[in-house]
């Protein structure tokens, strides 16, 4: 009986022993995480894609009706220019909304016209497809009082480029492609787009790493 005492006491003191031992912890490696992937850019030559505003969308900003530009982009457009007008600045719009087509014939024929290579015409042309023009918020700007001016980078000397530089942010509106721009485009002081609504900002802003210029 003592005998047995002595193993049942020794038992329980061995079980006392294994349940107070420390367990051991036993740290997990953490799993590296990948890197994201860069998103791809779609572009071409530089330029980013763009749909066609629908036609609907449209109103004019010229008298004969064939300079257009999506409604909200139209009536600032119009309230900036009556505006300047008043300051005895005289801005004239010279293109806004382009169809996919006008590009193409824009794009393809003037290259073919100037011998230029394609590379050399996208700096200072988009692709069809690639315009900002096609949303029908990018209207290119010049100065009524200065028309030797229109689409050349002597417009940033003119009345017209520092009044849209001091007051185009309080109509929404912006210059697109400044000097030494990213995407590698050719400076266009006469560029300028819309970006006073939700539609238009999501179009040039949203998910937009823009291409690094080649």
């Amino acid at each position: 009986l003592v005998g047995g005492g002595g193993a049942l006491l020794l038992g329980l003191g061995g079980l006392w022993w294994i349940q107070s031992r420390p367990v051991p912890v036993v740290e997990s490696t953490p799993t590296p995480q990948a890197s994201p992937t860069p998103e791809k850019i779609d572009n071409v030559l530089g330029h980013l894609p763009y749909a066609e505003a629908p036609a609907q969308s449209l109103k004019a900003i010229s008298a004969d009706g064939q300079l257009r530009l999506r409604s909200a982009a139209a009536v600032q457009f119009l309230a900036m220019q009556a505006d300047a007008r008043a300051s005895g600045v005289n801005l004239v719009p010279l293109s806004a909304f382009r169809s996919v087509g006008e590009q193409n014939r824009l794009f393809f024929k003037v290259k073919q016209q100037r011998n230029q290579a394609a590379r050399q015409r996208a700096e200072v042309s988009a692709p069809p497809g690639y315009s900002e023009h096609h949303t029908g918020y990018a209207v290119d700007i010049g100065d009524g009082n200065q028309p030797a001016s229109n689409l050349q980078p002597a417009f940033e000397q003119t009345r017209a480029f520092q009044w849209l530089q001091d007051n185009a942010a309080r109509y929404s509106f912006e210059i697109s492609f400044t000097a030494n721009n990213p995407q590698g485009i050719h400076y266009e002081p006469w560029h300028w787009r819309y970006v006073g609504d939700r539609e238009s900002l999501e179009i040039f802003y949203k998910a937009r790493n823009l291409p690094q210029a080649p």
